[in-house]
Order: C-alpha cells, then sequence, then structure tokens
C-alpha cells in the first residue's frame, strides 16, 4: 500500500495539476484518483461531524518531539516510548486515514488491518495498525501542505520539500497551511488517543525547532544521532525499496543520491544552529549506537534529563518490548570508496559534531 493512497481528492487534483505524471504511471493516478473520489463522502460527513469537537480539543502544552534524521533510530526509540501508557502518538491508522480517522474508528480500523504489511519493506521492522506513525505520512494523506508529497513527485523534490522543511516560514502560504494542517492531525491524534500527552517523531522536525517551540514553548525533545556512513547507505536503500512504488514520474537515481546529500547536510546543520533556542532541560541528545546497546539505561537517561516522571511504571513494558524483538536482524551494508568518501567531503561536519569517526574505504562498520 503506497504512502499516499488516501491523499483527499480535492489535493490530489491540486497536484495533478501542478506537477507532470510520467505516462508510464498514469494509471497508478487514476487508481489514487478512484480510491479518492470513493472515500470523499466520509471526509465531508468527518468534516461536519467533527468540527467542533476538532476545534474544542487542546492539545497537551509539552509534547515529547523525538527528532533525527531518518534512518537514525528513530522508528526504535518510539516504538519503545509508545509502550509508556502515558502517552499518545499518531497511529498508523491515523496516518492512513486522517482526512477519515474519527469517522472509521473500530469498523474501517478492523477492515483494512489486514492491508498493512506486517513489517516495513526497507528494513524489516514490525508495524501494525495501531504503531506509531510519523505525523508526515498523516499529513501526505491530509494535506496539500506535506513534504513527502515529493515521493510523488522527485523530480520536483525540492519544491515539494523544501517550503515545509528546512525553508518553513519563508513562504506564508505554505506555511500558514501547513501550521493548520499539523495542529488539525494532533487535535485528531489527541482525541484518538483519549487526550494523552503526545510523543511524536518526523525526521523533518529536526529542521523545524523554531516552529515546534513556538507552537509549544513547553515541548520536550530528544534527538538521535547516528554513524553518517550508515545513515547514508540505509537512505539510499530506503529510496530504492519504497520510492518505485509511490512515483508518479521516472526515477533519475543519480539526482536522488545527490538529494540525499544535501537534504541531511541541511537538515542536520539547521539543528545544531537552533538546538540552542530549545530551553534547559528540555533537551536530551542520544545515540542510536547506545541506545541499541543499552536501551533501558538510555531509556532512563531520557525520562530523567526530561523530567517526564513514569519511568519505573513503564519499565515493565519496555522490558516485554524488548525482549519481543527477539532475533530481528538488521539490514548489513558494505560501504565502498564511493559511499566513506561522499560521507567524509560532505558529512564531515556531522560526523565531528556528533563524536563519530572517519573512517577510510574498506573499514567495517
Amino acid at each position: 500500500m503506497a504512502v499516499a493512497q488516501f491523499t483527499p481528492l480535492p489535493v490530489l487534483r491540486k497536484l495533478y495539476r501542478e506537477h507532470a505524471i510520467h505516462p508510464r504511471y498514469k494509471k497508478r493516478a487514476r487508481r489514487r484518483l478512484l480510491t479518492a473520489a470513493a472515500i470523499e463522502p466520509l471526509r465531508w460527513y468527518e468534516n461536519l461531524r467533527y468540527r467542533r469537537a476538532m476545534h474544542l480539543t487542546q492539545i497537551h502544552s509539552g509534547p515529547v518531539f523525538l527528532l533525527g534524521y531518518g534512518r537514525s533510530g528513530t522508528t526504535h526509540l518510539h516504538n519503545l516510548l509508545w509502550k509508556d501508557p502515558q502517552f499518545g502518538v499518531v497511529s498508523t491508522y491515523q496516518s492512513t486515514f486522517q482526512a477519515v480517522a474519527l469517522t472509521g474508528r473500530g469498523w474501517l480500523e478492523t477492515r483494512v488491518a489486514s492491508m498493512i504489511p506486517s513489517k516495513r519493506p526497507m528494513d524489516n521492522v514490525a508495524i501494525s495498525i495501531g504503531s506509531p506513525q510519523e505525523e508526515e505520512v498523516g499529513l501526505v494523506n491530509f494535506t496539500e501542505h506535506a513534504a513527502l508529497h515529493f515521493m510523488s513527485f522527485p523530480r520536483d523534490v525540492r519544491q515539494m520539500y523544501d517550503p515545509y522543511v528546512c525553508d518553513l516560514g519563508s513562504d506564508e502560504a505554505k506555511s500558514a497551511g501547513f501550521r493548520d494542517a499539523y495542529l488539525a492531525l494532533l487535535r485528531k491524534a489527541t482525541i484518538l488517543s483519549g487526550g494523552k500527552r503526545l510523543v511524536l517523531k518526523t525526521p523533518p522536525n529536526t529542521a523545524r525547532i523554531p516552529f515546534l517551540l513556538e507552537l509549544f514553548p513547553s515541548a520536550k525533545f530528544v534527538n538521535i544521532v547516528r554513524n553518517p556512513y550508515l545513515v547514508y547507505q540505509s537512505m539510499r536503500n530506503l529510496y530504492r525499496k519504497v520510492l518505485p512504488r509511490e512515483t508518479l514520474q521516472e526515477l533519475d537515481w543519480d539526482d536522488i543520491d545527490q538529494w540525499t546529500i544535501e537534504a541531511y547536510r541541511e537538515v542536520m546543520q539547521r539543528y545544531l544552529d537552533d538546538r540552542a533556542a530549545i530551553p534547559r532541560g528540555h533537551l536530551v541528545e542520544i545515540r542510536y549506537e547506545d541506545l541499541d546497546a543499552r536501551p533501558i539505561e538510555v531509556l532512563q537517561q531520557i525520562y530523567k534529563g526530561l523530567g517526564l516522571g513514569g519511568f519505573e511504571r513503564a519499565l515493565p513494558e519496555f522490558e516485554k518490548y524488548l525482549a519481543g524483538l527477539g532475533t530481528f536482524e538488521k539490514n548489513r551494508f558494505e560501504f565502498p570508496r564511493e559511499v566513506v568518501d561522499t560521507v567524509n567531503a560532505q558529512w564531515g561536519f556531522a560526523l565531528e559534531a556528533f563524536g563519530y569517526e572517519k573512517v577510510e574505504p574498506g573499514a567495517e562498520l
């Protein structure tokens, strides 16, 4: 099932007018239109039925934002904190059916549970209809103001991605549209999670610290980093597995690899520039390698550093989840000269900033 499978009809029509669709993918584009048309009556009903409830819903003033570039262990951290019953999340169900998520509670969840793959295609991580999902996926199935629309239109990646990530705020209309859609997403998540404090994870938020602090001055943040050599190879692997089933345009892998290099550099540099704005005691920085090796110790560090409370109550759930991972097998990658030279030349600032050793081609990681 495509990430953008349930984008609303008005959004699809606008995107199709503004971005070229390759003839090879016309059939795919039509299927999405048919799906959107089928759920359009439910979308209208939801807007009318729940407008007042959405307006009155108050989001907890201090959400916990999990920052970190894609492929840095953000999902593992999100899945762990989800096991703490004090937290609510944007679920896979909500993100997929954001436009009709309140109307479809119960009956729609049951019907589509079998449509959700048991594992993510890029890394074998288990997923389910109730598991946490990125807000970005919910946005792409809700609004035109979503960075992940670049997956359908990769040749327009800068136009689709930048105004909602590193350049958020540069276009007043797009920024306002994004803000309204993001708050609507979080209000719906608050309703669906019974009013709980939200723990949220979407990699583009790593470059949105000023925006998030403007919305939630009491927000808490955890930033997780991972060895950049592994991040680069893992991102390339992700795009090669995911983009072919999402795209409506021809793929140029050289362009996508170049954009991967530039996007990481811009997002992580923005984080390094903006993190000082986070109030003292509201940010904890961790490394994926430490979380992987000593998860309980690192979780305790997060709870203590952010003053979250409830660690001892949640500890049995953390331990149960970790035990259930069993023999989960991580992807393994080779690191040829091209990869090592690229990271050394383009992402050396991150190696230095986050304390990773620079290596030479042929090294084992």
